[in-house]
Formats: C-alpha cells, structure tokens, sequence
C-alpha cells in the first residue's frame, strides 16, 4: 500500500473528481426540463438550422441573433418591423405571452407561465 502525504492526497481525489466530471458532462438540469417544453414548439420550429424550414423559423443560436434574421424566412411585417436582439429577457418575455410582445400576430403558442418553466425553454434553446 502507497502512503501519500495529506495533501497529495487530496490534490489527486480533486483532479479525479474534476476528470470524471468531464466524462459524464451533460446539460444542465434545467436544460433537460425546457428540452420537455419544447414539444409546445415542434409543431412550428425546429434547433436546427439544416433541418427542413416549418411554419415557424429554426431556433438554433436564436439567443443573440437580431429578431427576423433567418435568411430566406418569410417574417411577418410585424416581426420584420422590429429592431432588437434575441436576449434571455426579450425570450423569457416572448414566451410568458407572445401576442403581447408584439401586437398582430397570430400565433398558436399562447405562453408558458410559470417562469421556471421559461428558464428551463431558455437554456435548452440556449444549447439543444
């Protein structure tokens, strides 16, 4: 048997710790709830920019990309009208109600609203 000093000891059980941490990464809790919310959204987008356009535009990297920026999307005149970046409270507002967000749309999705549950959509969207 190996008798290490205290503190090498303990500087290898944390470097263990750390490397196994790396091994099994996985997304945050939250992100794993908002990955179930977003059933309220597959009807209309998707996360990913190579899948086949829907009603809705795709959603991947919609954190911190300009509103009605999805090249070759057909936005409506209210969306395109608009000048804002998609920012974690402009998205947490949207999903609480989207019709009051930005008047004349029509859409399906009236809202979630609890706002863990929008926490949650957030970071899923933030990385699917």
């Amino acid at each position: 048997m190996i008798h290490l000093p205290p503190l090498l000891a303990g500087l290898l059980a944390l470097l263990a710790l750390g490397l196994a941490g790396v091994a099994t990464a996985e997304p945050p809790p939250d992100a794993l709830v908002g990955k179930r919310h977003f059933i309220r959204c597959i009807a209309c987008h998707t996360v990913s920019a190579s899948a086949r356009p829907l009603t809705g535009p795709h959603l991947e990297g919609v954190v911190g990309r300009p509103v009605a920026s999805v090249e070759g999307f057909a936005y409506t005149e209210a969306l395109r009208a608009q000048n804002f970046i998609w920012d974690e409270a402009r998205l947490d507002a949207w999903l609480k109600a989207p019709q009051a967000e930005i008047a004349g749309l029509c859409l399906p999705f009236t809202g979630l609203a609890k706002a863990e549950d929008r926490a949650a959509l957030i970071a899923y969207l933030k990385n699917p």
